[in-house]
This record gives C-alpha cells, sequence and structure tokens, in this order.
C-alpha cells in the first residue's frame, strides 16, 4: 500500500501561482492521467477548487479544516487531516496518490509517509507563492527519467524512498 506524490516543479520550485499552474501546460497531463486512473487521489481543499471538480475515473479526497466546506459533489470524500485522508483513500485502493498542494506535499514529507514520487520537472523559473523541494539525495534515490519535448520541454522523473 504506497503512496505517492505527484507534482510538477519548475527550476527554483515553484509548483503553483495564485491558485493556478505558473507556466502553460505541458503534456504530462496525459501521464498524469495514465498514473492515477482508477486509484484515489488526496489533495487539499484549494487545489480541488483550483480543478473545480472530481477528476474523473479516480476518487477524490479532498483534505480540509472546514468543518463546513460542501465540496459540491456527493461522491468527493472530506477529511480534516491527513490520516483520515489516508485511511479513507486505502478503503477504495491501495495505491494513494497525493497531487497537491504544497501543504499536503510537506506535511506527508515530513511525517515520512510517502514511498514514491514522480516529479516533472519544468525547465522555467516563473513567480510562484507555492514551492516543493528541493529533492534530498540522502531520502530519495532517482529510478526514472524521461524527457518530453513540448512547450516547454520537461522531464519526468520517479523517486523512490531510501
Amino acid at each position: 500500500m504506497g503512496v505517492t506524490i505527484v507534482v510538477a516543479v519548475g527550476d527554483n520550485g515553484v509548483i503553483g501561482h495564485e491558485g493556478g499552474m505558473p507556466w502553460p501546460r505541458t503534456g504530462d497531463m496525459r501521464q498524469f492521467k495514465e498514473l492515477t486512473w482508477g486509484h484515489p487521489v488526496v489533495m487539499g481543499r484549494a487545489t480541488y477548487e483550483s480543478i473545480g471538480r472530481p477528476l474523473p475515473g479516480r476518487t477524490s479526497v479532498v483534505l480540509t479544516r472546514r468543518a463546513d466546506w460542501d465540496p459540491g459533489d456527493p461522491a468527493v470524500i472530506v477529511a480534516g487531516d491527513l490520516d483520515t485522508a489516508l485511511d479513507r483513500a486505502r478503503e477504495v485502493d491501495g495505491e494513494v496518490f497525493l497531487v497537491g498542494g504544497a501543504t499536503v506535499y510537506d506535511e506527508a514529507l515530513e511525517r515520512g509517509l510517502v514511498d514514491t514520487m514522480v516529479v516533472t520537472h519544468v525547465p522555467l523559473s516563473p513567480d510562484g507563492d507555492a514551492f516543493f523541494g528541493p529533492i534530498d539525495p540522502a531520502r530519495w534515490i532517482e529510478v526514472d527519467r524521461l524527457r518530453h519535448a513540448g512547450t516547454p520541454d520537461y522531464e519526468i522523473a520517479t523517486y523512490v524512498r531510501r
């Protein structure tokens, strides 16, 4: 039963700006869909709201401290803390994907809950207000990296915990 982070990161560690992506869409959305299809995805409330709906073909588990928050869709699972979110996701499937935002990533990494990271490295340094990393080579081993052409070009690397 693994927990995998999926994130796109600029050269400067930026992952978001004002609730959105800080660069034009790369082709990694296809890989994201293939990777997460059929599995639960755990995300923070702001990430869910930026997407605007549950992701098709996946169970959406949304983490929020707002007890009265309504996702607008009865299929969305709402959890008040990361442990509950992961437990609820594991009830659906043993493979869980954390898909944002920075606070969710930070807590999961700090607590050692993540087994794998799939990181899209975008060779840009945009302005942003949400950050990820750096990836500590003492804790993570890169096991795969694929270069993709696009606008901009990008690379998808897979890391496993040491």
